[in-house]
């Protein structure tokens, strides 16, 4: 029998569609949404990278709803949004992550923390991020929050919260006053002193702040990164642009391989970093710069690269497409969390180039997503 979840089997979460569903027959029902996704390119799946199926996820989102003194750490309510469901035991976080979340949720209570209602339009704590790196045992946490009113109140008791957790590091407030569903805000107000953690990704030690993009199963994304940094070893390029490239994981393990690499990321803070980690690294041949992925014709085509590598959002290239097929680099590593748009890019591209090879990456285990790779190389 299945090990299931307890909170899948009570009807209190429903996140993780394919809880009752057997491993292996998630592997091959994804196989086999990619593969019809895919089936106008004639280039056959690769064996998939598979997942552990529990205790992979290292960063969780959650609302808080409830009361200052009984706040309620999880998910919104299915009918009433504000009559929260407790998730305080995911199977799929990491042990450290559900360990902490009794000690803040006592700070929230301490600090007087009055969680945000929807209907009402009151309160103030509308989510927490917790995140923690396995490699350096450094996490940091995030409260969302309507306004700076309890930052005071935070700062106080923080101390409390850090001995409480040893491995907290850093703490931050997130300013998020739009009353509706966004989780998060522009503006980051740090209670620590220290304003990231380090996380170590195949050899190279990074450092995450509190916007950074990470992956959430750090096993299989590391697999990934390693994947593509082979694919580019075997391609011969020399010169290699990452589109989309966060805090340059893909560049940090491209980087043996390559005479010149640059990142392209709209997000100026993961650019400040993976430039820190990249002179840090003494990798001299790497650059990072903040800039939309899909206006840089002009960088592009000053670069000149040999293999462009996109890792972008679910919505998939936009832009960016035109500007690739106008610079046909000879070769294009594409990362991908979503099939569907994934398909809608390749039959763009596939005027251009030939799809070489295609691999499926198990990231999420227990739901229908996951992350493929695909190598293509320009038609002659």
């Amino acid at each position: 029998m299945k090990n299931i979840c307890g909170y899948f089997q009570q009807g209190i979460c429903h996140s993780c569609d394919l809880m009752e569903v057997d491993y292996r027959d998630q592997l091959q029902l994804k196989e086999k949404l990619l593969s019809e996704s895919l089936k106008d390119f004639s280039s056959s799946l690769l064996p998939s990278v598979a997942s552990q199926e529990f205790s992979f996820r290292n960063k969780a989102k959650f609302v808080v709803t409830g009361t200052m003194e009984n706040p309620v750490i999880g998910l919104w309510g299915e009918k009433d949004l504000d009559s929260g469901r407790e998730l305080l035991h995911c199977p799929l976080h990491l042990d450290e992550i559900n360990q902490a979340l009794p000690a803040i949720k006592k700070f929230i209570t301490d600090a007087k923390l009055v969680p945000y209602n929807i209907e009402a339009k009151r309160g103030e704590l509308k989510g927490i991020i917790l995140f923690y790196s396995p490699s350096s045992k450094e996490s940091y946490l995030r409260f969302i929050m309507r306004s700076k009113e309890a930052v005071s109140r935070i700062t106080k008791h923080h101390l409390a919260l850090l001995k409480e957790v040893p491995h907290l590091k850093s703490i931050s407030v997130n300013i998020q006053p739009v009353p509706h569903a966004l989780l998060e805000g522009e503006e980051e107000v740090f209670i620590t002193e220290t304003t990231s953690v380090t996380h170590r990704l195949g050899s190279v030690d990074m450092k995450l702040g509190p916007r950074a993009f990470v992956q959430t199963n750090q096993a299989v994304a590391e697999k990934l990164y390693a994947t593509a940094a082979n694919w580019v070893e075997e391609s011969g390029s020399k010169r290699f642009l990452e589109l989309f490239c966060g805090q340059g994981a893909f560049s940090f393990f491209v980087a043996p391989y390559i005479e010149e690499g640059l990142g392209i990321e709209i997000n100026a803070d993961a650019v400040l970093q993976a430039n820190l980690t990249a002179a840090k690294q003494n990798l001299s041949h790497l650059k990072f710069k903040s800039a939309d992925a899909g206006k840089v014709s002009d960088e592009l085509k000053a670069f000149d690269p040999e293999v462009i590598l996109v890792n972008p959002p679910r919505r998939g290239l936009a832009d960016a497409t035109d500007l690739i097929i106008n610079q046909r680099p000879e070769h294009l590593i594409y990362s991908s969390c979503n099939y569907e748009t994934l398909a809608q890019d390749l039959r763009k591209l596939s005027l251009h180039y030939s799809v070489k090879r295609v691999q499926l990456f198990d990231m999420f285990p227990q739901t229908r997503h996951f992350e493929t790779l695909v190598l293509l190389e320009l038609k002659n």
